[in-house]
């Protein structure tokens, strides 16, 4: 049933796809942050809050995949943002929460962060600006190492060689999937080093945003043909696992968390402790982790002041 469900799901998908072909465009909207490097903690010049939270009205025709597509959101932040709402059919004229802001993770400040919890890549243009696109990342067992790489080889419309672990959870098993609209890597695929890991596009991308892969790292088939060219090989990448965030925006503190594969709050809560006190703010513990029981996975949540 589950393989059906798979099949079904990627016929629609590719017939979307198809449908939608000229109407999606790249995210290539870029955003302004500070991260001072003088000492100085949560005052006016730090700024690591970025873009802000829209609204959209549904539309005739438009299901949730394709809004989240539009605001180049992942299916499991829009989902998260508007429960209750049928994601094939939400009611025409309902408004949306569109949930498009983000902390910026820990980490270095340059070339690509993936924050894998979060299921988003930033990638750092300079010293004070970034941009920023969903993922689809690896089902739960398969997860993408932590670690510091660098972008290795690049390639245009690849081979997928499949991996005999692979090749085992197949219906109908295949060693080598030709470049085409069956090719799971989409048409660009960059190496992380010498590992068998890779950032690629995707043949399905309503799969962005959800736990669907062995490891690897999908976007939107715009974005990944937006970054390829963009991004050069040796360019450094830094997969990390970061659950929990607090960041800064004119001066006021906020928080934002994600519960990865049942994440326990109470961790979540010793890391954003943690946080509050290297950015040294007069934060009500007792109140944030009242409102942390309650927070939704992505929402920006104001830190409670002493």
């Amino acid at each position: 049933m589950a393989k059906r469900f798979l099949i079904a799901l990627l016929f629609v998908s590719v017939w979307l796809s198809l449908s939608f072909a000229d109407e999606w465009r790249p995210n290539t909207r870029v955003f302004t942050y500070r991260v001072p490097t003088n000492g100085a903690t949560a005052d006016q010049q730090r700024e690591t809050i970025i873009s802000q939270p829209l609204k959209h009205t549904v539309g005739e025709d438009e299901s949730l995949l394709d809004i989240a597509r539009h605001y180049h959101l992942g299916y499991r932040e829009l989902i998260e943002a508007n429960t209750g709402v049928d994601p094939w059919v939400p009611p025409v004229g309902l408004e949306i929460n569109i949930p498009s802001r983000w902390i910026l993770p820990d980490g270095r400040h340059r070339g690509l962060v993936l924050n894998i919890p979060e299921m988003r890549v930033y990638y750092y243009l300079s010293d004070s600006q970034v941009m920023t696109f969903p993922l689809g990342i690896g089902m739960e067992g398969w997860d993408t190492p932590a670690g510091k790489y660098q972008i290795g080889e690049k390639r245009t419309d690849p081979v997928w060689y499949v991996p005999l672990s692979i090749q085992r959870e197949m219906e109908f098993p295949r060693k080598v999937v030709p470049p085409g609209p069956t090719n799971p890597l989409g048409r660009y695929w960059m190496r992380l080093s010498s590992t068998s890991y890779g950032i690629h596009g995707t043949n399905n991308p309503w799969a962005v945003g959800r736990f669907i892969t062995h490891g690897c790292i999908r976007l939107y088939p715009e974005d990944i043909a937006y970054l390829f060219p963009r991004i050069a090989r040796g360019t450094p990448v830094e997969v990390i696992y970061q659950y929990a965030k607090v960041g800064v925006s004119e001066g006021n503190g906020y928080f934002q968390v994600y519960r990865y594969h049942g994440r326990e709050d109470a961790d979540l809560l010793t890391e954003l402790i943690r946080q509050v006190r290297d950015l040294g703010l007069d934060v009500d513990l007792r109140q944030m982790r009242n409102l942390l029981r309650d927070a939704k996975d992505g929402a920006i949540i104001p830190l409670p002041l002493e």
